[in-house]
């Protein structure tokens, strides 16, 4: 009898228990922890910060006329033209895709130094935008860069078929230094591109018929350290972070995209293109975690993270033909990656901003004109040129 009554006192402490633990539980705050969808790309920018939309662009076009444009407008993105450089449809001659600004940074020198492919560069006055003088760099058809110093006091040149490579003192707009890169036998060695160093220290100039990317000193032009790259490999693009601690490097002998340490120059990585891309011109996030490779033919962007050395993403761009990029760099502030397609000098081509917050395509400003290149400017600057030296837009203008 007695274990009988021990057996009922024992179902019943266990229910008192039961209900006991679940009223503890209604009376507490609940507290559900869930895991937030994972993505191959994570942001580049906290999706919590105001997007800078306070810029506009001055674009330049492959026949050399000079655009206003305002990429966030609903209804006017092109604000006035000028023809500043006139080159005929007729001849192969053209103003060359890149004029690099720092990234994140605006353009406020008082001179554009704007290059065109037979070896000229034209100084323009940025307040008239009128020709002030022109250097003859080379005298044949092929690549030709300039790149702007951090500090905005000199523009480096780079032409690939003199084997020319120069710096131009911005406020005398004088040689500082030219040197001259060729084989033994007298062929170029071909720079067809320049990149300052964050720091302004140096130069890195890749030298595709050699082979190898040299880091030159700024204010000097000698050598300072080589990469040999593998025979045939051909680098001919170049890009450093923000960081000044990496630098990818465009091959066009293979394809590929390889990634080095600065200001050493030691192997970090490689990464081969998807099938069919060819690789051109890059750009790295301001937080340094993705390159984001814009192809000679294809108009897409291709982003790949450099602490794993792959392709994490693709970002498609509207379809222009023929296809391919032109140029692409980071617009103040960070918010956004700017891309221009050059199109044609007959259909137009288009200025594409993506999100870094979201890695997407987020304005887009189609152009009857060919774009060459695009720098950012300020909002009353832009107004400025609008205002008191740029003629009115018109429909259908092109080139």
């Amino acid at each position: 009898m007695s274990y009988k009554v021990w057996l009922l006192a024992g179902f019943l402490i266990i229910i008192l228990i039961g209900v006991g633990a679940a009223y503890i539980m209604m009376r507490s705050p609940s507290s559900t922890t869930t895991s937030p969808a994972s993505s191959v790309v994570s942001p580049s920018t906290s999706p919590s910060s105001p997007a800078n939309n306070n810029f506009y662009f001055l674009v330049f076009t492959q026949k050399g006329i000079a655009q206003v444009i305002n990429p966030f407008s609903t209804s006017a993105q092109f604000l006035g033209f000028l023809h500043v450089v006139n080159i005929s449809i007729n001849v192969p001659q053209q103003v060359y895709y890149w004029d690099e600004v720092p990234a994140e940074q605006m353009f406020s020198g008082k001179y554009i130094l704007v290059p065109v492919n037979n070896g000229t560069v034209y100084v323009i006055d940025s307040s008239t935008m009128k020709v002030v003088q022109d250097f003859t760099v080379g005298d044949k058809a092929g690549f030709i860069g300039i790149a702007i110093s951090p500090n905005g006091q000199y523009a480096a040149i780079a032409d690939g078929p003199s084997g020319v490579v120069e710096v131009i003192n911005l406020s005398s707009l004088q040689v500082v230094w030219k040197e001259q890169f060729l084989s033994p036998t007298g062929r170029t060695y071909y720079p067809c591109d320049v990149r300052w160093a964050p720091d302004g220290q140096y130069l890195i100039v890749p030298l595709r018929f050699n082979n190898s990317v040299d880091t030159l000193n700024a204010m000097s032009g000698k050598v300072m350290t080589v990469l040999t790259a593998s025979p045939g490999s051909q680098p001919y693009m170049v890009s450093p972070n923000m960081q000044g601690t990496m630098l990818a490097v465009e091959y066009a002998g293979n394809n590929s995209v390889g990634f080095y340490s600065l200001p050493s120059l030691q192997y970090m990585g490689m990464v081969a293109m998807p099938s069919g891309v060819t690789p051109q011109r890059g750009t790295f996030t301001p937080d340094g975690k993705y390159y984001l490779e814009a192809p000679a033919n294809k108009n897409e962007v291709v982003v790949i993270s450099t602490s794993t050395y792959s392709v994490v993403n693709t970002i498609t761009l509207p379809s222009i033909s023929p296809a391919g990029l032109a140029e692409i760099g980071i617009t103040p502030g960070g918010s956004y990656a700017y891309v221009v397609i050059h199109g044609s000098v007959t259909s137009g081509g288009m200025i594409v901003l993506i999100s870094l917050s979201s890695m997407s395509v987020a304005y887009e400003v189609p152009l009857t004109t060919a774009p060459s290149f695009a720098l950012p400017i300020s909002v009353s600057t832009g107004s400025y040129l609008v205002d008191n030296v740029m003629l009115p837009p018109i429909t259908g203008l092109h080139c």
